[in-house]
């Protein structure tokens, strides 16, 4: 049966396969998955959390980003030079990992929250009905499925949090997932023949975690399960101290064991709904230790580097790393917002995503901040990094591709600034300017008024390193406005700075900071704008126009549906379009002055009261593609 996909976004599948199909390929190479390729979730089947270098510690903007028709909570798997995830559409999605390019779409029967596994150029996934797909990784053919049972009912009735699916792990030629109905299943890689079907009391959402020749996975029941490899015979179960409590007592899940176990040296560690982390003896299932998170759900699955496991929080919103061999809290941090995802360990950093939407990079050894990034949307998918870039995938819908190669583009990264300046306020245009200066101030970017606006920009013009600038008060003071091609905005542009104007465009209706007057159309400055900024302004006009947004501008965030703009221009050949009015103009764009791909100026809605959505303000300033 094929997933209800909503017109809209199976209209906006379509675009994109049209768009990247058509003008992205350019920039592909090599987008085969070889048969010795393998990618899993937590980056092997003993979930350790431990990925190949090099360290990511900076971060040096977007290489890309791609939405999907849904929020995205399945962890991505990077195999060869393909990125594989799945989408709350229904929808199993390859991209090109350098591009975002997309190269097909699998529709399954329903949301798609587990994530994939890659293997001898096969990937398995499942769904929410727990279905496991086997799918050719080049052209998303499928090969295979596997039903399961029907989804058991919950204990209480009224959990919450039950929004992911046990993902496959490949062990050889095996293929192990757990299923809602209570059963953990042994495939065979090839076939899809089911070699052994093991039971457990609950839904299985825990992923199975594989090791010398045993299969470890919670289940809802509140037990950890060890079956073996060949055979699923049940070697030993631990029961949490949520195994023996009644949800219904508390008002929200007290049993569950979600965490997907990791195994290393002889030990079993797994985190638990009941509010503790266990470390288990991996062949006995004997308790070693558990560390108390005081209620709050260890939903995390641990990474486990150089003698400490590495884990997040719920409700108590930390995050933390625990030695390994006596459960004693090493160090911990505050997080934003709570903490599902699970950590990736490169080389002592480890990188976190957080539910508030912050990724961050993180020294294994000490807790110490390296880096943060706020791609844009909560984070409930595990992030991924490889070779110099961090995929992670956002509940508004879109994957991300962090850059974090600082060497190549600048060893301190992006710099990040917004304009506002209260003696400027009646000077600006868009409505929304506070909201979007606070909102990019709590995502780490510096905000400026006039004076150190102009130093800033004079700074990067000097030393020529990464940064952008969003002019949440979208009007430029004379200090860095004065002599048009000449002024220090447009050597900043010409030094390869980005720009993003939320309306209208610089220069072209200016108010007076005083009074907020702009004098009448006839004060419309079309040329001194086109000459300042070498863009064509003839066509500008005053006229409420709907605009749709292209692919380019989906992938930044402009709404999919129609909205209203004013004053487009004529869509040049210099102009990337980001989104057309009805009539053709170029609603939204982006003009490149020369600096690397992904600088400029970016000119976004055009319309002093459009809707508050900050996310494209953020994209378009962070955006590096290669």
């Amino acid at each position: 049966m094929a997933h209800p996909l909503s017109n809209r976004a199976a209209l906006f599948v379509a675009l994109c396969i049209v768009f990247f199909a058509g003008c992205g390929q350019d920039r592909a190479t090599d987008l085969t998955v070889a048969t010795t390729d393998v990618a899993m979730f937590r980056g092997g089947p003993a979930h350790s959390g431990r990925y190949t270098g090099p360290a990511p510690t900076t971060y040096s903007g977007l290489l890309w980003r791609t939405p999907t028709g849904g929020a995205v909570r399945s962890t991505p798997a990077v195999a060869g030079s393909r990125l594989f995830v799945g989408s709350s559409d229904g929808g199993l999605y390859a991209f090109d990992a350098r591009t975002g390019v997309l190269l097909w779409r699998f529709p399954a029967a329903t949301s798609v929250n587990g994530s994939p596994a890659v293997r001898g150029g096969v990937v398995y996934v499942t769904d929410q009905a727990s279905t496991l797909y086997a799918v050719h990784a080049a052209d998303g053919r499928l090969l295979w499925s596997v039903e399961t049972g029907a989804t058991l009912s919950l204990p209480w009735g009224f959990e919450s949090g039950d929004v992911y699916a046990s993902s496959p792990v490949v062990a050889g030629d095996t293929v192990i997932f757990g299923a809602g109905d209570g059963r953990v299943r042994a495939i065979n890689a090839g076939s899809g023949e089911v070699f052994w079907s093991a039971a457990t009391g609950g839904r299985v959402r825990s992923t199975p975690a594989v090791a010398d020749g045993r299969v470890y996975v919670g289940s809802g029941d509140g037990v950890v399960y060890a079956f073996g490899l060949t055979d699923g015979h049940l070697a030993w179960r631990h029961e949490t101290e949520g195994a023996s409590l009644a949800s219904g007592e508390f008002g929200f899940d007290r049993r569950t064991v979600q965490s997907s176990p990791a195994v290393e040296e002889g030990r079993v560690f797994v985190g638990a709904r009941d509010g503790f982390l266990y470390a288990l003896d991996a062949a006995s299932g004997r308790r070693l230790w558990r560390f108390d998170h005081e209620i709050s759900w260890v939903n995390s699955s641990p990474a486990i580097a150089d003698g400490l496991v590495l884990v997040g929080s719920s409700d108590g919103q930390f995050f933390q790393a625990i030695e390994a061999a006596t459960g004693e809290e090493r160090w911990r941090v505050g997080t934003a917002g709570i903490v599902w995802t699970s950590p990736a360990v490169v080389d002592g950093v480890v990188v976190l995503a957080e539910g508030a939407g912050r990724v961050r990079g993180l020294r294994a050894a000490t807790g110490e901040t390296l880096w943060s990034a706020y791609p844009g949307g909560g984070l409930f998918g595990s992030p991924v990094p490889h070779e110099g870039v961090v995929y992670v995938g956002s509940m508004d819908g879109a994957v991300y591709a962090l850059r974090s190669d600082g060497p190549a583009t600048g060893a301190a990264g992006l710099a990040k600034a917004v304009f506002w300046d209260s003696a400027y306020v009646n000077a600006g245009w868009y409505a929304h300017h506070a909201e979007l200066r606070d909102w990019l101030a709590d995502r780490g970017y510096e905000v400026l008024g006039a004076d150190s606006l102009a130093a800033f920009l004079n700074g990067r013009i000097r030393d020529g390193s990464p940064s952008a600038v969003v002019f949440a008060l979208d009007h430029l003071p004379e200090p860095i406005a004065g002599g048009g091609r000449a002024s220090v905005f447009r050597r900043y542009l010409d030094a390869g700075g980005t720009v993003v104007w939320p309306s209208f465009a610089p220069w072209l209706w200016r108010r007076d900071p005083a009074t907020g007057d702009a004098g009448g159309l006839i004060d419309v400055d079309r040329v001194g704008a086109g000459e300042a900024l070498d863009i064509d302004f003839t066509a500008a006009n005053v006229d409420a126009l709907g605009a749709f947004a292209t692919p380019a501008g989906l992938a930044l965030g402009l709404p999919a549906d129609g909205w209203l703009t004013v004053w487009s221009i004529d869509a040049a050949p210099d102009l990337e379009v980001l989104a057309r009015d009805e009539f053709g103009g170029a609603a939204s764009w982006r003009r490149s002055y020369g600096g690397p791909p992904g600088t400029g100026l970016v000119r976004l809605w055009g319309n002093r009261r459009a809707a508050f959505d900050p996310i494209p303000a953020l994209v378009a300033a962070e955006l590096r593609p290669e």
